[in-house]
């Protein structure tokens, strides 16, 4: 499984930042591979900003770094799968609180075990 992404530098000047102990440099309209989650804490780090004598920011600290939108997609896709597919579906009793993996199963334990507590509304 790829997670993978680029992640580009949309600034007219090479950019480097420290990252988990490496600096992490990137040319002007340049990219780097990092692994998604590395990606996002990457580009949420606050960069230390470097001074000009006037006290303005200098441009070649801008942080003005994107993920690569395919990639982002490609990847969420990904993490979205996993998720639902990690997230299965239970049926509970609400009398005895036994679990069933479908709805067919939970109907035939309640008709045998709890058929004296069922209520049937006739207006549904």
């Amino acid at each position: 499984m790829d997670l993978l992404v680029k992640i580009y530098n949309r600034n007219s000047y090479d950019y480097s930042e420290k990252f988990k102990g490496q600096m992490v440099e990137i040319k002007s309209k340049g990219f780097v591979k990092m692994d998604y989650e590395d990606a996002n804490r990457f580009l949420g780090q606050l960069p230390s900003f470097k001074r000009l004598k006037d006290g303005q920011q200098c441009p070649t600290s801008f942080k003005h770094l994107e993920i690569d939108p395919v990639d982002r997609k490609r990847v969420e896709s990904i993490l979205r799968n996993e998720a639902e597919e990690k997230a299965k579906k239970v049926f509970v009793c609400m009398a005895c609180g036994e679990e069933f993996d479908s709805k067919k199963e939970l109907i035939k334990h309640s008709n045998m075990k709890h058929s004296d507590i069922m209520v049937e509304d006739k207006k549904e």
